[in-house]
C-alpha cells in the first residue's frame, strides 16, 4: 500500500531549487514509477493507495488499478495514512508498504522483499541509502508493526519488532534505497541515467541545469 500526500505541497524541501508546478510534476512522475513497480509485481494481490488528492487517485486507478481510500480530513500525517491502508488489508497474509518517492523501484525489488520474508509474524525492511529510514516494509500479518515512518524510522521499527516479538529482517535493495527529498537526491537520481518517468521529467524541467546553478544540499 502507498500513502500519497496532497500534491499541492509536494517536495517542499526542493522549494529552493524548483517552483511548485515543477515539484508537483516530479511528484506525479515518482508516483507513476512506484505504481508501475507495484502493478508489475505478480506476487502482490492488489494495490491500495491512501490519498485525498484527486489527480493522484486518478493516476493510481489508471496505472495500477488501485483501490483508493481517502486520507484523514484534515490529514494526520503519513503514518496515520499508512495505518488506514493497513486496516483495509486486515485478513490478508501480509501487506507491502512503500513511500511514494522511490523512482528507481522495480518489480524485482518488491518481489525480493516478498521472497525474503521469514515465516510467521515478521517485518522485512528495506532501508534508505543513509541506512536510517525505512523506504519499504513487508508486514506479515498487516498489523505486525505499527508504522513509524520518518527520520530514523529503521531503528524504531527494529526496536518495536523486538518489543512485540516479531521477526525483523533487513534487506538491501538499491532500487528502494533512493528516496527523493532534496536537491542532492535529485542529482543522485539524474546521475543514474535510469529510464524512469522521474528522470524524463527531470530532463523536461532541465533540473540538472537548475541544480548546477544552486547548491545541492
Amino acid at each position: 500500500m502507498l500513502p500519497v500526500k496532497r500534491l499541492r505541497g509536494a517536495l517542499r524541501r526542493l522549494a529552493g531549487a524548483l517552483e511548485a508546478s515543477a515539484r508537483r510534476e516530479l511528484q506525479m512522475a515518482m508516483l507513476e514509477d512506484v505504481l508501475g513497480a507495484l502493478a508489475g509485481t505478480p506476487e502482490l494481490a492488489g494495490v491500495v493507495v491512501v490519498t485525498s488528492d484527486p489527480d493522484a487517485a486518478a493516476l493510481a486507478h489508471a496505472r495500477a488499478g488501485a483501490l483508493v481510500m481517502p486520507d484523514h480530513d484534515p490529514p494526520k500525517g503519513m503514518n496515520a495514512a499508512v495505518a488506514r491502508g493497513l486496516e483495509a488489508a486486515a485478513g490478508a497474509d501480509g501487506a507491502l508498504v512503500l513511500t511514494a518517492d522511490l523512482p528507481l523501484a522495480q518489480p524485482a525489488d518488491l518481489a525480493a522483499l516478498v521472497a525474503a520474508a521469514p515465516p510467521g509474524p515478521s517485518a522485512t525492511l528495506a532501508p534508505s541509502r543513509e541506512g536510517t529510514g525505512t523506504n519499504a516494509m513487508l508486514l506479515r500479518p498487516p498489523g505486525a508493526l505499527w508504522p513509524q515512518l520518518g527520520p530514523d524510522s529503521l531503528a524504531r521499527h527494529l526496536a518495536q519488532a523486538e518489543r512485540v516479538g516479531v521477526t525483523a529482517r533487513r534487506i538491501e535493495r538499491p532500487g528502494l534505497a533512493l528516496d527523493v527529498d532534496t536537491p542532492r537526491d535529485l542529482a543522485a537520481l539524474i546521475a543514474t541515467a535510469a529510464p524512469c518517468a522521474t528522470a524524463r521529467a527531470c530532463a523536461r524541467l532541465r533540473v540538472a541545469e537548475r541544480l548546477g546553478a544552486g547548491s545541492a544540499r
